[in-house]
């Protein structure tokens, strides 16, 4: 514990941004934190708990995470587009996003937005054991991020997050404890939802990108060009492009490239050596993929490994 506690120190964020506290507070948002962070913005705990609600057309660009993220929607009505698929949330439904998944939320400004949100280690989640990050896998792999708990589990699950909140926020005898118990209720059942079915599927914003996009998370470690991809959804180079980066919110090139070194950093974390993971993502220039990696994680592959991966975002959504 003591090892990733120390692993888990801020790096420069990546296409985040923030705005002062005080103007957080004005919209009304609550922030409920589990070991508190001295940086705001950073995920040093092992789970950190927002109740949020606000009005406000919030502009927020195409991001991933390094942790992953549940949102339970309260209130109001809020579009999330997950890897070039549209979800339109309505109150009482969940969206599990795992990290490294790209995603963006365009929100409804005519109604008041409230919304639960947990950010979670997976590092912690795989350390708990019985596979409880397997939701978010299990969402990643299928490609279906919202779900329906139905009446039941809805209940149970916001009795659960109400019981979690006053924990983080109590001084009380064992309140800690209570509070780490409470999250790994809250696991099981957001576990038992994914397994029990009641996903709701997204819209593919482009059916032609979307069969691109699971090309490409299946061919990593072969030769990804813009005109080979182009060619299989048979439109040309300059409309393929276009319609990419209006379904991901990144251009092709940016795509393939967060997507290879999401996945050597997986490997690196897994203990692979740095020349084998950036030949399994498909780096051939082995001094690219040191460049690139720097560029995104602020760490050399070696200090990445050593050091573990580092928890930002600024964004609550």
């Amino acid at each position: 514990m003591e090892d990733r506690a120390r692993r888990k120190q801020g790096s420069k964020c990546r296409r985040f941004a923030s705005e002062p506290l005080n103007q957080r507070e004005k919209c009304g948002m609550i922030f409920l934190v589990m070991y508190m962070a001295t940086n705001k913005g950073y995920l040093r705990e092992d789970f950190r708990l927002f109740h949020l609600r606000d009005r406000r057309a919030q502009q927020v660009e195409s991001h991933y995470h390094e942790f992953d993220k549940v949102v339970l929607l309260l209130s109001g009505g809020v579009r999330y587009t997950v890897e070039g698929v549209c979800h339109d949330l309505m109150p009482g439904e969940l969206l599990l996003i795992r990290h490294h998944d790209i995603h963006r939320p365009v929100i409804d400004p005519e109604s008041d937005y409230e919304r639960i949100i947990l950010w979670i280690d997976p590092e912690f989640l795989a350390e708990l054991g019985d596979g409880l990050e397997g939701c978010f896998d299990v969402c990643s792999e299928r490609r279906q991020w919202l779900y329906d708990p139905g009446e039941g589990r809805i209940k149970r699950l916001r009795y659960i997050l109400a019981e979690l909140e006053r924990a983080l926020t109590s001084a009380d005898f064992g309140a800690r404890l209570l509070s780490e118990a409470l999250f790994v209720q809250l696991m099981v059942e957001l576990n038992r939802c994914v397994l029990s079915g009641g996903e709701r599927r997204g819209e593919a914003s482009d059916p032609r990108i979307e069969q691109v996009i699971r090309y490409i998370h299946a061919n990593l470690d072969s030769e990804l060009s813009v005109d080979g991809l182009a060619a299989m959804c048979y439109l040309s180079r300059y409309y393929f492009m276009r319609q990419f980066k209006e379904s991901t919110g990144y251009t092709v090139h940016s795509y393939i490239r967060q997507k290879r070194l999401s996945a050597a950093a997986e490997l690196l974390e897994s203990g692979e050596s740095v020349l084998k993971s950036a030949c399994d993502v498909g780096f051939s220039d082995y001094s690219a993929f040191l460049r690139a990696f720097r560029q995104v994680y602020g760490l050399t592959p070696t200090e990445f490994q050593q050091r573990g991966r580092s928890l930002t975002s600024e964004f609550t959504e």
